[in-house]
């Protein structure tokens, strides 16, 4: 495969090219065999299958969309390996807390603070495993602000957390800092869950967003240990949050369930229901008729936790959009969206490729609300690409090579440039 010569031309500080590979995926439309991508100063210029001169000629190889991650939290992407999975979730999230408190221990004097470190480290592995955009969970830890002036393109939400009245105010101050700081991002906010976050508190993020026109994601319908919490006030989310010293039993009413807060979240102009793992049929008919909300789906991370299957078809099959995310590395091996498709065509082996694909790319362009920039391989997008290395066979359906095993990203494009 020749990227070689690709190098070698922006370096050179080229502002045109054409790069050719076995297949083009353009994300909307048929796959083209001997495709060719133009580019001129960081944007597509023309996607065809014409026979002409180009830049690179990539040989056996597809030209993908730039992958979007439309769910991750970066900074913990200094995690080596995923945390076990525990029987009870809070368990697992009180690891979470552990490894948080002891890289803080343990940084090195004047060293960058553990949580910055951890996304440019993310940032890193995210670009050279072919993705272009984020949506990140950003928190004090690791500010939004590590991200404001490099690559990927980034969505940054701000993680806002309290479930005591007396907390709302300083949270909402931050918020509208977030949102107002200005910079290269795109400024979103996460009221993190519903065993987490104060009705109120929800409440006041949505009103900003709707000011800002800010989209919002929140963790929603992730365990049955939530739904009993929101339900009947018990369960293990109790004991953990009473060890915590934040629990607040008047502060859930029963009965309550994530309708609730797709309610809330159906206000924002954009809104991300992430991982949405137990969603009933009546908030699967709230989502269908608001088609503001997405679901995200992280495959790799529901099928580490050992959740029930994932109403993922069934929420397509209503015409809502689902997107797909990898979380963390505290859940996940790696931060690789090409590998969740690739887990998700093993896993749905007869679900159609091509709107598959759609699932990495535009689909969650969409539910980050920058469809119209990248997400697609179309003229007067930004160049946002990924090169996959394809196996060595002949007569196959692209798809088949595209999603095989043995592919993999061999080069990543951002607004035209390697990274």
């Amino acid at each position: 495969m020749n990227i070689s010569s690709l190098v070698d031309f922006w370096k050179s500080g080229g502002e045109r090219a054409s790069i050719r590979a076995r297949w083009v995926f353009p994300g909307v439309g048929p796959p083209l065999e001997n495709g060719t991508v133009e580019i001129t100063a960081g944007r597509i210029a023309a996607v065809h299958d014409r026979v002409g001169p180009v830049t690179c000629d990539l040989g056996n190889a597809a030209v993908i969309p730039g992958l979007v991650n439309a769910h991750t939290h970066l900074e913990l992407s200094d995690v080596q390996a995923p945390l076990g999975p525990a029987h009870l979730f809070t368990t697992w999230l009180q690891q979470v807390m552990a490894h948080r408190r002891d890289r803080v221990a343990t940084a090195a004097p004047g060293a960058a603070p553990p949580g910055v470190q951890a996304v440019v480290a993310g940032r890193s592995e995210s670009t050279r495993l072919g993705t272009t955009t984020l949506g990140d969970i950003v928190s004090e830890s690791a500010p939004a602000e590590v991200a404001s002036d490099s690559q990927p393109h980034t969505v940054a939400f701000l993680e806002l957390l309290g479930l005591a009245p007396e907390r709302q105010a300083a949270q909402l101050a931050r918020a509208c800092e977030h949102l107002t700081a200005g910079g290269s991002l795109v400024r979103g906010l996460s009221p993190h869950a519903p065993y987490s976050v104060h009705p109120d508190l929800l409440r006041g993020a949505v009103d900003l967003a709707v000011v800002y026109r800010a989209p919002v994601a929140m963790h929603l319908a992730e365990t049955e240990a939530e739904l009993e919490l929101l339900k009947s006030g018990s369960g293990e989310f109790v004991e953990f949050l009473e060890r915590l010293g934040v629990w607040r039993a008047a502060v859930i009413p029963r009965g309550s369930r994530p309708l609730d807060s797709l309610r809330e979240l159906a206000r924002a102009e954009r809104a991300l229901a992430i991982h949405g793992n137990y969603l009933d049929d009546d908030e699967i008919e709230f989502l269908a008729a608001h088609p503001s909300i997405s679901v995200v789906y992280c495959p790799r991370t529901h099928a580490y936790f050992g959740h029930a299957p994932h109403p993922w078809r069934k929420l397509l099959g209503r015409g809502i959009n689902v997107a797909i995310g990898t979380d963390s590395r505290a859940s996940n091996p790696d931060l690789s969206l090409f590998a969740e498709l690739q887990f998700l065509r093993r896993l749905a082996p007869d679900f159609d490729p091509a709107r598959l694909l759609q699932l990495g790319t535009i689909g969650s362009a969409a539910a980050l609300g920058i469809e119209r920039e990248t997400g697609s391989l179309e003229a007067g997008k930004s160049a946002d690409l990924a090169i996959v290395a394809l196996p060595e066979a002949s007569g196959c359906d692209p798809y088949s090579l595209l999603f095989d095993p043995a592919a993999h990203v061999v080069a990543t494009l951002i607004s035209g440039r390697l990274p």
